[in-house]
């Protein structure tokens, strides 16, 4: 997995539950957009969890260009930001799931792994906001 985030504590607590994990690895990590996209060509990740907000290149830009190289690419994106625009425009950039960070404890784990397993995961309280169209 390729862990993108800029702040350097946010990486650090990913990769340490990730790693904990017997199915799971970060191979490489990237603290802003630029960097995301130079190691993703290097390292060819099953899954990439990319923060939205990202200093340089954004996330989107991450997501644009890496998804018309690398159309099977899988990302998880993260975000602070609670914007309906940021999740459908994220969505529609082929993010397969996209969660908030105050989710991250339950749910980053299952997103992974869904993802890795080339499934799509929303979790409820985004899909409602989605569907309810907020």
């Amino acid at each position: 997995m390729l862990l993108v985030d800029d702040h350097e504590g946010m990486r650090e607590g990913i990769s340490a539950v990730v790693n904990a994990q017997p199915d799971m690895m970060v191979v490489g990590e990237a603290a802003d957009g630029h960097e995301a996209i130079q190691r993703f060509r290097e390292l060819q990740p099953d899954v990439s969890v990319v923060d939205w907000n990202l200093p340089i290149v954004r996330g989107e830009e991450v997501l644009g260009t890496l998804n018309n190289e690398s159309p099977n690419a899988r990302f998880v994106v993260i975000t602070a930001l609670n914007g309906d625009d940021c999740i459908r425009q994220a969505l529609n950039l082929g993010a397969h799931a996209l969660l908030h960070k105050d989710m991250l404890r339950r749910e980053l784990l299952p997103a992974i792994r869904a993802v890795h397993d080339d499934q799509h995961y929303i979790p409820e309280a985004i899909a409602k906001r989605l569907k309810n169209g907020h």
